[in-house]
């Protein structure tokens, strides 16, 4: 999943924030809480208020990801 959301991660720069969260790093534990993240790979989508608009357990096409961020993202200049 790495390079996919590395993809997403830079076409996406400047419009949406896609951030990497190791599950096993304790700091992440509340986030996880907070978000209802159970398993792994979990995909969580908010919009520009922080609230959570779409969740995706499992790993995802590109496709699938690309469609929910640029349902949330800044228009392109």
């Amino acid at each position: 999943m790495t390079p996919i959301v590395n993809g997403l991660e830079s076409d996406f720069e400047g419009r949406a924030a896609v951030v990497q969260l190791d599950a096993n790093e304790a700091d992440n534990a509340e986030l996880q809480q907070e978000y209802g993240m159970r398993g792994h790979p979990t995909f969580v989508v908010l919009d520009e208020d922080g609230r959570s608009v779409q969740t995706f357990i499992g790993p995802q096409t590109d496709k699938v990801l690309r469609e929910a961020l640029t349902a949330v993202a800044a228009p392109v200049n």
